[in-house]
């Protein structure tokens, strides 16, 4: 139902520090129709340009606040942290130099739990184009 949805093009870019490229972010949204704890969030797969990206190398931002991919798998992740409905989750892909600009094809598979309904995965693939 949210599938076309979760993928947007909104703030497709490579991310700065210090003068240097150091990844590249795209913006997601959640695949409910509401705010869900990112400790229910299942997974999160990216592919770009037919590359599946390790989740390693994925940091996760929302409300301020940034955390590794991996960590909000784990069950001792806090229940705290919150993605409203509506809100941007940026995933923040960590490789030296980013992206080039231009247009990439980008595959998103995200998985959320939700109380007393089966894990609920959600499937996107758009051309964005990253600045």
């Amino acid at each position: 139902m949210y599938d076309s949805h979760i993928l947007t093009e909104h703030d497709c870019r490579n991310m700065w520090e210090h003068g240097k490229k150091y990844g590249y972010g795209v913006d997601i949204t959640i695949n409910y129709y509401r705010g869900l704890p990112l400790s229910c969030v299942e997974e999160i797969a990216l592919e770009v340009d037919g590359e599946p990206i390790d989740p390693a190398d994925m940091i996760l931002r929302i409300s301020g606040k940034e955390f590794p991919y991996t960590d909000i798998l784990q069950d001792d992740f806090p229940t705290d942290f919150y993605w409203p409905f509506g809100e941007y989750l940026r995933v923040i892909v960590l490789k030296d130099g980013g992206i080039p600009q231009g247009r990439h094809h980008v595959k998103l598979t995200l998985k959320t739990r939700r109380s007393y309904t089966p894990t609920m995965v959600a499937v996107c693939e758009k051309d964005l184009t990253f600045a």
